[in-house]
């Protein structure tokens, strides 16, 4: 299973940086590259799920209010439930079901960055792909990314908060289909 992981998600993934960086030159700039790459192949599940959260929040209330009534008899519950998310034409799985099928390709990606910096990994390289020899872990000549960074670390937080923060207002201002 680990193996088929690899052929189809993490080799590709790795060839693609390895690619970039032949063209780049910048192993920070090459990974910032695939990184958006891959968020803007996947925006349209990341705003499936957001959608979808977004309107079973507007739908609390009335799912509050179902509970409460048939607290007693969980079957006729479940059935108006069903009706209230028929109704507003909402899959309760629709925020989840999204985020499953994006976490194999971003722990594929962790493990991209996590081996890439080995020159075994270079011998799976496609036979198309040019083998840089070695891969230089500095990026912008200033910031080696072999290595574990605390301020690398607090500014990659920082960005993925303010991105779910501002995609989560943005979502809040579209209308409710």
């Amino acid at each position: 299973m680990i193996q088929l992981f690899n052929i189809i998600l993490v080799n590709p993934l790795f060839n693609f940086l390895v690619y970039i960086y032949d063209i780049i030159g910048d192993i920070g700039i090459a990974i910032i590259i695939l990184t958006l790459i891959v968020k803007i192949i996947l925006f349209p599940l990341t705003k499936k799920s957001i959608k979808s959260q977004r309107e079973l929040q507007i739908l609390q209330p009335k799912i509050k209010e179902i509970q409460e009534k048939y607290k007693k008899d969980k079957q006729q519950m479940t059935q108006e439930m069903l009706k209230m998310y028929k109704k507003h034409k909402v899959n309760p799985l629709g925020g989840c079901l999204p985020i499953l099928i994006q976490l194999p390709i971003l722990l594929a990606l962790y493990q991209v960055f996590r081996k890439g910096f080995d020159s075994s990994s270079l011998d799976f390289l496609y036979s198309f792909i040019s083998n840089p020899g070695i891969i230089n872990p500095f990026f912008l000549n200033i910031v080696n990314l072999a290595e574990t960074s605390l301020i690398l670390a607090i500014i990659a937080a920082a960005a993925q908060y303010f991105q779910g923060y501002f995609m989560q207002v943005k979502m809040k201002l579209l209308p409710v289909q």
